[in-house]
């Protein structure tokens, strides 16, 4: 809004005869600024305001290319991730001696999970810049954008070009295989096809025919080894049905650890487990607890879960002998882990065998 001080004295001196010339020289001269000026020049021989220009270029396009690259780079990188966790599963490493499990799945689903939500994101994004660019051709030419795709150009070039150096490194050392060239194949495809589209984006005018084509082109690749990394991904971690029915085994499990911890405190009085001169473990102190309620009231360091955390039923609990009892529960998955294997078990119903002495058998 004009200052109302500028518009009485503008007012008063075109009263007087002055043109807007030697106004604007006098307001200059007081230290009055140019825009001030302006605004009330304008306001002194107008009805209505100015109206303020479109944001051509300005802020918003700034924010919709960042959003754009950071979401194809949260794809490109994610994706990468999952194709080569999928070799190491095909093609385990024998000099590593790692096996892959049901426990090492998070990075996959934590991966899957980022190019579920930046990919769908990143064609919305770019589709909506391609409509405005092929209507206003001045918008290709921005700042911002050029140097984004610059970027993107530098680091898909340096990515293929360490991959090749890798690649003729290794075959130097002679020490090729299906695992490193596979994942070389990857680092080409994905960097190469990155590369080859921008490079491309900025040589064809936007609208014409020819960047209609290169943009059907990268998209239905682009789309399709998506979707093909994201189906292998479902078929690896599972349905979220069958991965809460796995977390129910484990979490069994664990309320098995925890009872069988509890019994033996019961039975030996929380006190170490004595050995005979032989280097046998000694019979308890106690007899065992008759019931699950009452390893939970006889608990002397943690109150163990003795409920089915999926059906709310109390676990199976059977003293066989002075110094052997029974833990059975039904299981949803077959636990087949290369560590702590006294825990493994089938899938249905199943017993544990503990000896109080001995542990699991």
């Amino acid at each position: 809004m004009a200052n109302q001080h500028l518009q009485k004295f503008i007012a008063h001196a075109r009263s007087k005869g002055m043109d807007h010339s030697t106004i604007r020289m006098l307001l200059l001269s007081a230290g009055w600024k140019e825009r001030d000026i302006a605004e009330a020049l304008s306001a002194e021989g107008l009805s209505m305001p100015v109206p303020l220009p479109q944001d051509a270029g300005g802020a918003r396009d700034a924010f919709f290319h960042l959003l754009t690259f950071a979401s194809l780079y949260t794809t490109v990188i994610s994706s990468v991730i999952l194709l080569f966790t999928y070799i190491n599963r095909l093609y385990p490493d024998a000099a590593l001696g790692y096996d892959y499990s049901q426990s090492d799945l998070s990075g996959v689903r934590w991966s899957m999970a980022a190019v579920i939500v930046a990919f769908p994101l990143f064609l919305w994004l770019t589709r909506i810049l391609l409509k405005e660019m092929s209507q206003h051709a001045e918008k290709a030419a921005g700042g911002v954008r050029r140097w984004l795709t610059y970027l993107t150009l530098f680091v898909a070039a340096t990515a293929l070009m360490g991959d090749v150096i890798t690649l003729v490194f290794q075959l130097l050392q002679g020490e090729l295989s299906i695992r490193f060239l596979l994942k070389v194949a990857v680092v080409l495809l994905v960097a190469g096809s990155v590369f080859s589209y921008y490079f491309l984006s900025l040589r064809v005018e936007p609208g014409s025919a020819k960047s209609a084509a290169v943009n059907r082109l990268f998209f239905a690749f682009a789309i399709a080894a998506v979707a093909a990394v994201l189906v292998w991904g479902a078929f690896i971690v599972g349905s979220p049905v069958a991965e809460r029915a796995r977390r129910f085994d484990d979490r069994r499990v664990e309320n098995f650890r925890m009872i069988v911890t509890e019994i033996e405190n019961i039975a030996y009085d929380g006190t170490m487990k004595p050995i005979s001169p032989t280097g046998e473990m000694m019979p308890p102190s106690k007899p065992l607890p008759k019931t699950l309620e009452a390893v939970r009231a006889g608990a002397m360091y943690a109150t163990p879960d003795i409920f089915d955390p999926e059906t709310g039923e109390p676990y199976e609990y059977t003293v066989r002998t002075s110094t052997t009892y029974e833990l059975c529960a039904v299981f949803s998955f077959v636990r087949e882990e290369k560590y702590d294997i006294l825990w493994n078990h089938p899938a249905g119903r199943h017993c544990y065998s503990i000896d109080v002495r001995k542990g699991v058998r």
